[in-house]
């Protein structure tokens, strides 16, 4: 795995990444020791409510959250929601060692499940915060989707092991151990730069303000539809299977208990297995289409499985699920912050998962009644094909997204080349790219002057200019070169006047924008100053 966590060569990155690990490990091994002790204290339908209640819990909880991401540095919201998961899991080990706890044990456990689904939403809102290039960007989102499937491996095999060695107790403590390991790696990813906070007005006016602004960006915003209705039939299979694997294991392939566990484990391993591929498909102008294709192949082994008898189908299919898996939710995020402003993303992406666990909620629910009316195999069929059709559906919108997914643009490049623009992360970069505009000047036109205000940072397209004190000549200036940040971040009059000495074409920066991204940045401070001293120094 330590080739992948590598893909993030950020060490903040990185951190977040082991930290996104350990708490899913935790989540899955606290659920799987949870199902485990639900069926045995009340059956399939406690299961059931067990996987409805994790599902409402995350849909109401979610949203809200997931809002002040946009609000709160980012790092500090999964921090406390992790801990908070912690003190969950705790009380859920202490209510197993009594008699006759099973509701409250399905309570705790339901609750912590449903607090831990903010912390894919934060942690996708956080990475374009740390990450510096668009592909940065997306090989982050590709090893956090990689490193989620050695979770899925790794918390159910935990809790399988000690299920066969101990009891549902031990695997719960093990579950919480995971979570605490998280919470500990969180406290080292502090960002140097983070999103301007969203102002506040009355809590419930913002809360509606939120969901409003989410469900436009996150939902309804053209191109999100395409990657929310076949995301939504995922989540609603996920919750159907939720509950069915406990009845694959249990009654159709007498797998035992540890079943359960070793059939969440080896979905975990389709994903790793299938690493290599992600890897080298999702990306560039193909990451909707996979998101796409991961939807379907999530819906062909689950048909399979409802004609198979043997004891190894029931392995071979979660296998093929795990790799379908990581397609569709690195595809899915990768292809998101394509078409979701970095401003909006907390809000965006918090409403868009409330929907999901809503999906998710329904398929739990209903899985009960669909068994009594097809049987378990009927129901694998049913559900299958309604993932197969919905993506087959969406496959000429998401295509259009891919369409529009572009290597980075020149401006993007032009301010990479600016020292002081180097250490900002790629969010603020791709926003600054969006407040360039162009001016255009003729030889012997003069650009500054000396003495006078300045309001704008300058970055030459095509030509160069001359830069004098006094009437006498400093140097020259060519392009790509850029000039204009002294008299901006020293707040004095310009200190030189800036002649063109042929067509001059710039892309130029307002004061505001320049500041803002600048001085929230100890490392750009660093550069900016040592720049702003050689230009003086030169006089």
């Amino acid at each position: 795995m330590t080739q992948y966590i590598w893909l993030a060569r950020s060490r903040l990155i990185r951190l977040l990444l082991l930290a996104c690990f350990t708490c899913y490990a935790g989540d899955l091994a606290a659920y799987t020791a949870g199902s485990v002790y639900a069926y045995h204290a009340g059956g399939a339908g406690l299961v059931a409510v067990l996987g409805l209640l994790k599902a409402l819990l995350g849909a109401v909880l979610v949203p809200p959250l997931a809002s002040w991401a946009d609000r709160v540095r980012r790092e500090r919201l999964l921090l406390a929601s992790v801990a908070s998961r912690a003190l969950l899991l705790a009380g859920a080990a202490a209510a197993m060692s009594g008699g006759g706890q099973a509701v409250l044990v399905v309570v705790l456990v339901g609750l912590e499940g449903g607090l831990g689904s903010v912390f894919r939403q934060v942690q996708a809102a956080l990475l374009p915060w740390l990450a510096r290039t668009p592909d940065e960007l997306t090989s982050a989102n590709t090893a956090a989707s990689i490193l989620q499937s050695a979770a899925m491996l790794g918390g159910p095999a935990l809790a399988a092991g000690l299920l066969v060695i101990g009891t549902a107790r031990s695997a719960m403590l093990a579950a919480l151990g995971l979570v605490a390991v998280g919470a500990v790696l969180l406290v080292g990813v502090r960002p140097a730069s983070s999103q301007e906070p969203v102002k506040t007005v009355g809590r419930m006016q913002q809360l509606n303000r939120d969901l409003a602004a989410g469900l436009e960006a996150g939902v309804r915003r053209r191109g999100a539809v395409a990657l929310v209705v076949p995301a939504a039939a995922q989540t609603f299979a996920r919750g159907v299977l939720s509950v069915l694997t406990v009845i694959i294991a249990l009654d159709l392939f007498s797998l035992g208990s540890s079943g359960v566990g070793w059939l969440g484990a080896v979905l975990g391993l389709g994903g790793i297995l299938g690493a290599p591929l992600a890897v080298m498909f999702v990306r560039g102008r193909r990451v909707a289409r996979c998101f796409a294709g991961g939807v379907a192949a999530w819906g062909v082994p689950l048909i399979l499985l409802a004609f198979a008898h043997a004891q190894y189908w029931p392995y071979l299919a979660f296998g093929v699920i795990g790799v379908a898996n990581i397609f569709d939710d690195a595809g899915a995020y990768s292809a998101l912050h394509q078409v979701i402003p970095p401003g909006l993303m907390g809000r965006a992406l918090g409403v868009r998962r409330g929907v999901l666990l809503l999906s998710m909620a329904l398929g739990s629910a209903v899985t009960p009644l669909l068994i009594h009316a097809w049987g378990a195999r009927g129901t694998l069929v049913a559900t299958g094909a309604l993932l197969i059709a919905v993506a087959a559906a969406f496959v000429p919108a998401l295509t259009a997204i891919d369409r529009k997914i572009a290597a980075p643009g020149p401006d993007l490049e032009r301010l990479r080349r600016v020292p002081f623009f180097r250490p900002l992360p790629f969010a603020i970069i791709e926003h600054l790219a969006t407040e360039l505009h162009s001016a255009t000047y003729m030889p012997g036109e003069v650009v500054i002057r000396e003495g006078e205000s300045g309001n704008q940072f300058y970055i030459l397209v095509e030509g160069r200019v001359r830069a004098s004190r006094d009437g006498q000549k400093l140097n020259e200036v060519v392009a790509p070169g850029s000039f204009g940040e002294i008299a901006l971040l020293r707040r004095i009059p310009r200190v030189v006047t800036i002649t063109a000495t042929s067509r001059l074409q710039t892309r130029v920066l307002a004061r505001e924008e320049f500041l803002a991204a600048v001085t929230g940045n100890p490392e750009s401070v660093e550069s900016a100053d040592e720049v702003v001293s050689s230009w003086l120094g030169s006089g």
